[in-house]
């Protein structure tokens, strides 16, 4: 009998080699489909979880290897159930429990085997919460627990919201007095029938404290003062670890430290108070910057122009110097230099310089002073300017949202528009003015450059004096309202909006010299327009007449894609008003609303994201508006 069987084993091997051997290094194709049971407009943030498993399944090794050949169609199996599993993580992650992942492998034709993976992810679960906290009354486990509840409703059961919920639980003790919570016990309960994810927490809140000395551990060459006058506690209050991370950011913020680390000091608490301790290490102090612009670009303020003859352009160089902590008590000390042929009528070289200082907690703590120096030139599409200017500026944050800014400034100015706007005309003014402003902002927003929550007002009140020129005073008005709404809980979606109303009061449009009267377009209004040229121009020439108010609003949808990368869709609009003139040959075209759209992107850096925007003109004036403008600078726009 053992004779017989060997031949046929020998002979059953033969042919199962030979099957498997007729796929010998064949190629495949797969294809991947995905269904969610999941309204949209219910919550924005889930539209994004099926892009996000797309781009994950492209990294997988049965969307990545397709070039790749398999031996065999085990090997085949094994690669898609190694990606199965690997799904089934990716949608769990994203709180998809309920996920059904089916494939199907389609081996008719040898030469073309497809691979059709389906994954219905279902709807995403809901997240429950069962917290309770160790050492601590019914009355304490319920007030805590509905703090947390409150919001609820707002998460769902992806890792990250449950990770961002538990950061917050641990975040509102330590709000309260208790320096240092302990979590006990984290376990998540899937309830399938449900569609609920069950967090369940068990917390430790320690001990309650209360602020006590604070000892610095700094640097010889900085006054322990100024860091003290930057702590937002105060001795005896209620540990706070809020005003903790504020106190950092603030020390941070100065530019001075390249370090910042505040702790309690637990071996030293004493009857419920504890020590603080501020370790800070010392920035580079100095700072060098050289550049060398096209100048399509205006001097000092870098903004893109278009209309300006050819040959009033030219090459900038700039050299920057910037002192930090500059006689060791907070000081910022700045000078920059431009240098350019620039031609307006003859070629002569121009130059251009700054000298700024802002000194920190001269009268009050938190204030400054800032004394500004300059020579300053700017080409613009209407105008060539050259002015010396003096200014000092007082701030002071009346609270922790609110900064008022006052101060005043001595100009000398020199307006040449004979090349610009009056083409046929002589047009070279000098004006001596002294000017005083005010400024409120109410800055509730989390970021200054890249905010993805809250507002910011700000209203500026100034009065401009004219000496020896034949121009009455004028009196401006600005407000300007900023509001950022996040779409979801992370805040990687965020809707924004911009609105603002700037006023010259005080004399007729054409009393106003060119300088002083307002326009739109450039890189924070209307982006479709080049700078000036979101207004009315004059007819029979290229330039705009300006006027003297103007409304404008900004919209944005921005989307945060990648931890480096975001995307911006944007709509924008301006309209001036007031800008008749009593004289026939500066009569204006039709009044109206100047629109535009526009694309862009974001790269998140340490110091905020550099934008990178594409903007298109609606109703494009031709001969006048360019099809597209391209802006690039540092911050959000708004």
């Amino acid at each position: 009998a053992l004779r017989q069987t060997i031949p046929l084993f020998f002979c059953f091997a033969f042919c199962v080699f030979s099957y498997e051997s007729d796929f010998h290094n064949f190629r495949y194709r797969a294809k991947v489909t995905i269904t969610q049971d999941q309204n949209i407009i219910e919550s924005f943030s889930d539209m994004i979880s099926e892009s996000e498993i797309e781009s994950d399944i492209k990294r997988l090794r049965i969307a990545s290897q397709q070039s790749k050949p398999v031996s065999n169609m085990r090997a085949l199996k094994d690669r898609i159930d190694e990606d199965v599993a690997a799904m089934y993580q990716k949608t769990h992650i994203l709180g998809f429990y309920g996920t059904n992942i089916s494939y199907k492998i389609h081996a008719d034709d040898p030469e073309n085997i497809m691979v059709e993976i389906h994954l219905d992810l279902g709807a995403k679960f809901k997240l429950g919460l069962n917290i309770r906290y160790l050492n601590q009354n019914e009355e304490f486990n319920e007030r805590y627990a509905a703090v947390l509840r409150k919001d609820l409703r707002a998460f769902k059961a992806s890792i990250d919201e449950i990770k961002s919920l538990v950061a917050i639980a641990v975040n509102n003790l330590q709000k309260n007095g208790f320096f240092k919570p302990e979590i006990i016990e984290k376990r998540v309960r899937i309830n399938y029938e449900a569609q609920e994810a069950v967090l369940q927490l068990t917390i430790d809140p320690g001990q309650k404290v209360s602020f006590s000395d604070v000892e610095i551990k700094s640097f010889p060459d900085i006054d322990d003062n100024f860091v003290r006058n930057r702590i937002l506690w105060r001795k005896g209050e209620m540990f706070d670890i809020e005003k903790v991370e504020s106190t950092a950011e603030n020390l941070k913020n100065t530019q001075i430290f390249s370090k910042v680390k505040i702790k309690p000091q637990e071996e030293k608490i004493l009857n419920g108070k504890v020590p603080m301790i501020i370790e800070l290490q010392e920035d580079k102090k100095h700072i060098i910057d050289f550049s060398i612009l096209y100048s399509g670009m205006r001097n000092m303020n870098f903004e893109k122009k278009s209309q300006a003859q050819k040959r009033l352009k030219s090459i900038v160089t700039r050299l920057a110097w910037t002192n930090f902590n500059a006689f060791g008590g907070g000081e910022k000390l700045s000078f920059a230099i431009e240098a350019t042929p620039m031609r307006v009528r003859e070629k002569r070289p121009e130059y251009a310089f700054e000298v700024a200082l802002s000194q920190p907690d001269v009268f009050f703590k938190n204030n400054s002073v800032e004394y500004y120096v300059a020579r300053k030139q700017e080409l613009t599409n209407v105008f060539f300017k050259k002015s010396d200017h003096g200014s000092i500026t007082f701030k002071y944050p009346l609270l922790d949202s609110l900064l008022i800014r006052t101060g005043g400034s001595l100009e000398k100015d020199y307006v040449n528009a004979s090349e610009i706007f009056f083409r046929n005309k002589e047009d070279r003014r000098k004006y001596d003015n002294f000017s005083i402003q005010s400024e409120f902002i109410v800055d509730k927003t989390d970021d200054w450059l890249n905010p993805t929550g809250g507002h910011r007002l700000i209203i500026k009140f100034s009065e401009i004096f004219f000496r020896n020129s034949g121009v009455g005073n004028l009196k401006t008005f600005d407000v300007n309202f900023a509001n950022h709404y996040p779409l979801d809980d992370l805040k990687r979606t965020v809707l924004a909006f911009n609105l603002s109303r700037k006023s010259v009061f005080g004399q007729k449009i054409d009393d106003i010299p060119i300088d002083k009267r307002i326009y739109a377009g450039g890189m924070n209004s209307a982006r479709g327009y080049a700078n000036q040229m979101a207004t009315e121009i004059v007819v029979g020439e290229d330039t705009p007449m300006g006027g003297k108010s103007l409304l404008e609003f900004n919209s944005e949808l921005r989307r945060k894609v990648s931890p480096d990368f975001g995307c911006v869709l944007f709509f924008d609009g301006a309209k001036v008003f007031q800008n008749k003139s009593r004289h026939n040959y500066l009569q204006t075209e039709e009044k109206r609303w100047f629109y535009s759209v526009g694309i862009g992107v974001r790269y998140y850096t340490s110091i905020g994201p550099i934008r990178a925007d594409l903007a298109f003109p609606i109703k494009r004036r031709r001969g006048v508006d360019s099809k597209v403008q391209f802006i690039m600078s540092l911050g959000q726009a708004f």
